[in-house]
């Protein structure tokens, strides 16, 4: 048990802490409790993080080696994992973190600069002197956005037939996720008659919307819902089956999928079924358009093919000849 009386502390090593020299004189008194507050200046030092393009960026056009402004990155503490710091780059590509105490860290990029893929690899590093800037060099790849659709029929028909369209390489092929995807087919109404949908099928499981407008209403309306993407459809849509006006006809169908991941893309290939107006004149040409998209950062990115197909149409034969 200590005495009553004066006594003198001093701080002799406080690991992680600036040691704090000054004396402090301390009263007690016999059988009773003295408390000491002793506040500490803990040793710091600091994380900057520097991110530069890996490659040209065919988006936006910054060369290999660029600076990459607007990147984020999560700063964890090695023991606990808990989140120390959050920091983002400057337009020089550097990111600071405030002063840390000594110790190990992991640093995770949590938002990447636009047009350039994220990468989640964490970095290990570690403050281990006052004063110390712990530095750290990291590259983004870049982003790679892109889609495509191709559309191919009959080159010729004559009137009244029956057409068919085969699409192919429907997909996604952007290195990121798309939101708003869609595949569309924009029918030539004054060749035309949509008839069937053939649905196809998809490299990734889920459901879908197939919906459509007609020249008598701008509106979507639905055609199908839940549609599987794993699952090879036949959906009648002819003008009787849709239960359509004497004057109304299907302008275009459009199915629409909402996010899709990467390298998303069709397997089994759709296919649409019209009815060629028996009307049309031999030589006329039409058009069939199918468009893709899916948005990316808020930006559309779209693809679009067209086939054309040419009306035949047979003249009277010709008179008999000989002898």
């Amino acid at each position: 048990m200590t005495t009553s009386g004066r006594y003198y502390l001093k701080e002799l090593e406080n690991e992680g802490y600036l040691v704090d020299t000054e004396m402090k004189t301390v009263y007690v008194t016999a059988g009773e409790t003295t408390i000491v507050e002793w506040k500490n200046t803990p040793i710091t030092g600091q994380i900057q993080v520097t991110k530069t393009s890996a490659e040209y960026n065919t988006m936006n056009g910054w060369p290999a080696g660029t600076p990459l402004p607007n990147t984020e990155f999560e700063i964890y503490e090695h023991r606990s994992g808990n989140l120390a710091d959050t920091i983002k780059t400057d337009k020089n590509g550097v990111a600071k973190s405030r002063p840390l105490p000594l110790g190990r860290y992991k640093v995770v990029e949590s938002k990447s600069a636009d047009y350039y893929g994220l990468d989640k690899t964490p970095i290990e590093v570690e403050i281990e002197y006052a004063g110390q800037i712990v530095k750290a060099a990291m590259t983004n790849k870049s982003l790679y956005t892109n889609v495509s659709i191709t559309k191919r029929g009959y080159s010729e028909v004559v009137p009244g037939q029956s057409i068919k369209y085969d699409l192919s390489g429907i997909g996604n092929n952007s290195t990121t996720a798309l939101t708003s995807f869609y595949w569309r087919d924009t029918l030539p109404t004054k060749a035309v008659r949509l008839d069937k949908i053939v649905t196809g099928t998809y490299n990734v499981p889920g459901n879908y919307k197939i919906v459509y407008k007609t020249n008598l209403s701008s509106e979507y309306r639905t055609l199908a819902d839940n549609v599987s993407t794993q699952q090879n459809r036949v959906i009648i849509a002819s003008p009787a089956a849709l239960g359509l006006a004497s004057n109304e006809c299907v302008t275009e169908f459009m199915c629409v999928f909402g996010v899709v991941p990467s390298n998303f893309r069709q397997v089994e290939a759709p296919a649409v079924y019209c009815n060629v107006l028996s009307s049309l004149t031999g030589g006329t040409k039409f058009v069939n358009q199918a468009d893709v998209g899916g948005v990316y950062n808020g930006q559309w990115i779209m693809a679009t093919d067209r086939w054309v197909t040419t009306v035949y149409k047979p003249g009277k034969p010709l008179p008999r000849t000989g002898y």
